[in-house]
């Protein structure tokens, strides 16, 4: 496997989505893991190449900062290294639009922060994790005032233009030789003036309440990975795009079930006649029993492999 970008360690194009990732993941781990490729002494390196790929390409926001600044350089950032080391943290994010309001408060408070988000939890069983499924989550939230039509004012009024500013939001004022423009202390620079709001809403033009998402859930889902909805949570009462869905997911441990990485352990419990003598015996697969055959004098906590059951 030649040493490339993350992208190409795991075979997929900049573009992918995290289920190609994932299913690119999966193949590769089977396909190298060391303990099918013994006489491959490369094996071990390549396998671990493609679970750091993973690693960064799975995670959303680990995702876009490595796309926004390059293999050499997030590597260097993650390993301490490269232009000051410390001074490169992982809420480093250079190249933002200094401009941007937005982009400056989003990192200063918490990157990505947003009062309309909204994060749930998701638990499933280690059956659902593995096969996917679809969820239907119940959350509260802020929804549009439906008395008002999300207007903050009784229907059938609107807001007034603001006679201070003219509806501009925006005042000139005068601090000596220079003249600035400031915002509108009167309306609040919305160039609005309500004068009769709402009763349901007192004039917030939201409303909190229950909102009802369905989050389908592709099958290898891991424990504690987030699933990202866009546009799926809370409502912006100034019209602007609603929030995000975040889901972090939760896998139940499984009475019987092991998962280790791409692999599944399993205990099953002998005599001592079948550890002494040998026999069969009924392994629990994921896609249901299969016969194993036990060799005489078998080990306790021997290990044994039944290849593409995991």
């Amino acid at each position: 496997m030649a040493v490339g970008d993350y992208y190409d360690t795991l075979g997929v194009n900049k573009n992918a989505t995290a289920s190609e990732i994932k299913k690119a993941y999966y193949g590769l781990a089977k396909q190298l893991h060391p303990d099918k490729n013994k006489v491959d002494p490369e094996a071990e390196k390549k396998f671990q190449e493609v679970q750091k790929a993973y690693e960064v390409l799975k995670d959303e926001e680990k995702r876009a900062q490595y796309d926004q600044l390059g293999h050499e350089t997030y590597e260097n950032n993650v390993n301490g290294g490269g232009m000051g080391g410390g001074q490169w943290g992982p809420n480093f994010y250079p190249f933002i639009d200094i401009f941007s309001t937005d982009n400056i408060f989003n990192i200063i408070f918490n990157r990505g922060m947003d009062d309309k988000n909204v994060k749930v939890l998701v638990e499933l069983s280690f059956m659902e994790a593995v096969q996917g499924c679809t969820k239907t989550l119940t959350f509260q939230t802020d929804l549009p005032c439906e008395a008002c039509g999300g207007a903050g004012v009784p229907p059938g009024t609107r807001p007034e233009t603001c006679q201070t500013c003219r509806g501009s939001g925006m005042i000139n004022k005068v601090t000596g030789p220079f003249r600035v423009q400031v915002t509108c202390s009167y309306c609040h620079g919305t160039g609005k003036i309500v004068k009769n709001i709402c009763k349901s809403c007192h004039g917030e033009k939201i409303v909190r309440g229950p909102k009802t998402v369905k989050l389908d859930i592709m099958p290898g889902v891991d424990d504690n990975e987030t699933m990202k909805v866009y546009r799926s949570g809370g409502t912006d009462p100034d019209g602007n795009q609603p929030g995000d869905l975040y889901a972090t997911i939760k896998v139940r441990e499984d009475p019987v079930f092991q998962p280790k990485g791409p692999d599944i352990h399993v205990d099953v419990v002998l005599s001592i006649t079948q550890a002494i003598l040998g026999g069969t015996i009924q392994v629990p697969t994921l896609t249901g029993d299969v016969v194993l055959k036990v060799c005489p004098d078998t080990q306790p906590s021997q290990k044994v492999v039944l290849k593409r059951n995991g």
